[in-house]
């Protein structure tokens, strides 16, 4: 699937076409942690960092971890090139360990992002980005409700805030996976 085929996509959500894409079957593990990265890796946090700054800390031998905005006041073609160009720098490093697709802030009219926005996005981000990287629904804007479904459409890792005492396992275990702390 080339460029603009994502966006047209991004633009006109299609869930099921996007879990097709994803390429996720029943079973398999999740990952967790309730601890954040490393304090010497690059983590953007709910900003995203240019690339150079990954690219400076991947060249350091620093892993990362990207966040990737969408939906309300993010250009479809801004998300698309950034996962794409993450998805490059993943392959070519190998030290890109996570990416976080974060909604946009929203207003009264439009909120950050819509539902299937949200699952569509998290497909295409498993799509573009190499299977060692981990694809992390932003569990703070999403919840744990979201969270859960996303893995249906190719989220692989949950960041749980400290201080949620949401039962991973369980929340794994009701869509065919199995909680492994990381």
């Amino acid at each position: 699937m080339n460029r603009d085929e994502l966006i047209g996509l991004l633009q006109t959500p299609d869930p099921l076409r996007a879990a097709e894409l994803a390429g996720v079957g029943l079973g398999g593990v999740i990952t967790y942690s309730r601890t954040p990265a490393p304090s010497d890796w690059v983590v953007d946090g709910e900003t995203e960092q240019p690339l150079e700054v990954h690219r400076a800390a991947h060249a350091a031998g620093t892993p990362s971890e990207a966040a990737v905005r969408y939906g309300a006041g993010v250009p479809v073609a801004h998300t698309v090139d950034r996962l794409i160009a993450l998805g490059e720098l993943a392959s070519d490093t190998g030290l890109l360990r996570a990416v976080s697709p974060v909604p946009g802030e929203g207003n009264q009219s439009r909120p950050g992002s819509w539902g299937v926005e949200d699952l569509v996005v998290i497909a295409l981000a498993r799509y573009v980005l190499p299977s060692s990287t981990l694809v992390r629904p932003d569990w703070v804007h999403l919840g744990s409700a979201a969270a859960q479904v996303a893995v249906a459409f190719g989220a692989n890792d949950w960041q749980i805030p400290a201080g949620d005492t949401t039962d991973a396992s369980w929340l794994a275990q009701a869509v065919g996976r199995r909680a492994v702390a990381r």
